[in-house]
């Protein structure tokens, strides 16, 4: 991939979102971020990015969740790839399978915080082949 390829990172962490960032970036994405529903809403509208990294528990509960389903109901929207990123798996224990789970969180794949740079490199790099 080079810097054609747009990666939007919507995460409320602000330190996370550098990390990530410089994981990206060191792989020529052309990375871009926000920090909370309206702003990443108004992003995916005008940078129309080629993946979206989305923390699904943001500090406010419903944002990770409401930009989902706003993108996967969207007519021009819905064709995004969407990995979804949280540790909130780790606190309930809660384990995810794309395969059932990937409807409930309408996302296209999931990752747990923290993730090895490598395997975050690995599934970004699958979900832009598709």
């Amino acid at each position: 991939m080079n810097k054609q390829t747009k990666i939007l990172i919507i995460d409320d962490d602000y330190n996370y979102v550098q990390s990530i960032r410089a994981i990206l970036e060191s792989k020529e994405y052309t990375v871009d971020a926000a920090h909370d529903r309206e702003s990443a809403m108004q992003k995916i509208v005008e940078i129309k990015p080629d993946l979206i990294l989305l923390d699904i528990m943001m500090d406010r509960l419903d944002d990770g969740f409401t930009i989902c389903y706003k993108l996967k109901h969207d007519s021009e929207l819905k064709k995004i790839p969407i990995l979804t990123i949280s540790a909130i798996t780790k606190k309930t224990g809660f384990k995810f399978s794309p395969a059932t789970d990937g409807e409930y969180f309408e996302a296209d794949d999931y990752v747990e915080k923290p993730i090895k740079a490598s395997d975050l490199l690995e599934r970004v790099e699958k979900l832009l082949k598709r």
